[in-house]
């Protein structure tokens, strides 16, 4: 099993609290980072997956009286899907109150129906954690540095998905079966896709634009839906942990790019299928693409394992000069250009580093990505 960095705040959390909140995509290794946890501090739960409507029909009538006869005075009771509850909200306010002796652990994997501020309190706390496909630095840390860059070109081809890196010889079949899974099952209790191969045309479309800016009109126009219904689609994938979403950086300056947004996969595996491309990189056209989304969804991963708090962005003009990445932490601006090749010398845009002197700038190639990935 490969040792993820949230199994000791998991395992500290459940031991400690009332409630904690699991949130991450589906296949991702949420039960099992679960059952583990209770299984070291030898405790038991009872399971209740409420994506079952039977199941989730006894979830309808909420009252101190109900959860006691539903948790059967168990100690330990695990939710999964519990995005699937319309009065989560009630629920976690009962045991918040101290009504019930139960620590309630529940599995997430579209964001809750809870109030904004509640979600807020539950996060400064550490009570919600984000359970993200593996990051490089932790299978590095199960199979050693050197090993992992061995394997590099498969993590950018299959992902970093628990079942796929374990398995990579039926990664193509978990990948389908994945995405399937997603687009054909409802997300929320209140949000779901009703338009199945639209949405997967949709995908498609984007998976052959990564990183570059995107118009939910042209999306539109070519998969059949309206503007309105392409940024709700991307707005609910983003909301189930399987699109990144990065917004322009700008401040008035002569061509810049102001109201766009470029849109990377939170896993290079998901974003491949889509497009039945798992040919080796020699056989490939889009190897800069690739690399592009691989890091920058491990860094948003990596800071968010770290509970660092930064803003993302990227710089273009209508020129096509770009920064690939920016990351804003506090006071601190960092841009980032990046590229497949180790020797490939890197130019800055001209206009970025007279418009803003003081963003440092940094290459992110094969030599240098490893500093990029574990700074905190």
């Amino acid at each position: 099993m490969i040792p993820r960095i949230q199994f000791l705040q998991l395992k500290e959390n459940i031991a400690n609290n009332r409630i904690i909140l699991l949130t991450g995509p589906r296949k991702v290794g949420k039960r099992t980072a679960v059952l583990n946890s209770l299984d070291e501090l030898n405790y038991s739960a009872i399971e209740f997956n409420v994506s079952d409507k039977k199941i989730k029909k006894q979830f309808e009538q909420i009252s101190v009286e109900s959860l006691k006869e539903i948790f059967q005075n168990s100690r330990f009771v695990v939710i999964h899907e519990a995005q699937y509850l319309e009065k989560l909200q009630d629920i976690i306010e009962i045991l918040l109150s101290g009504e019930i002796n139960t620590t309630l652990i529940l599995c997430c994997s579209y964001e809750p129906l809870i109030d904004e501020v509640l979600r807020e309190v539950l996060q400064i706390q550490g009570l919600e954690i984000n359970l993200l496909p593996t990051t490089f630095y932790e299978l590095a840390q199960k199979n050693t540095l050197p090993e992992e860059e061995k394997l590099l070109e498969q993590r950018l081809i299959y992902g970093n998905y628990p079942a796929v890196t374990e398995d990579l010889e039926h990664a193509e079949l978990t990948l389908r079966e994945m995405v399937n899974e997603v687009i054909f099952t409802n997300l929320g209790v209140t949000d779901r896709i009703n338009k199945g191969d639209k949405l997967l045309r949709m995908l498609q479309i984007i998976s052959f634009n990564i990183g570059e800016p995107i118009s939910y009109n042209e999306i539109g126009e070519k998969c059949d839906l309206d503007n309105e219904t392409v940024e709700r689609y991307i707005d609910l994938l983003e909301r189930s942990f399987i699109l990144i979403r990065i917004p322009t950086y700008y401040n008035e300056h002569r061509y810049e790019l102001k109201k766009s947004h470029v849109i990377y996969f939170v896993d290079n595996g998901i974003r491949n299928v889509l497009i039945s491309n798992f040919n080796p990189l020699f056989l490939r056209n889009d190897i800069d693409q690739l690399w592009r989304n691989w890091l920058i969804s491990e860094r948003i991963k990596w800071n968010k394992l770290n509970g660092k708090i930064a803003d993302y962005r990227f710089w273009r003009t209508h020129t096509k000069q770009t920064m690939d990445f920016i990351e804003i932490h506090e006071s601190k601006i960092a841009a980032y250009k990046s590229s497949w090749e180790k020797k490939k010398k890197i130019k800055f845009p001209a206009s970025f580093l007279e418009a803003y002197p003081t963003i440092t700038n940094h290459t992110l190639n094969r030599s240098t990505y490893w500093g990029f990935l574990t700074k905190k």
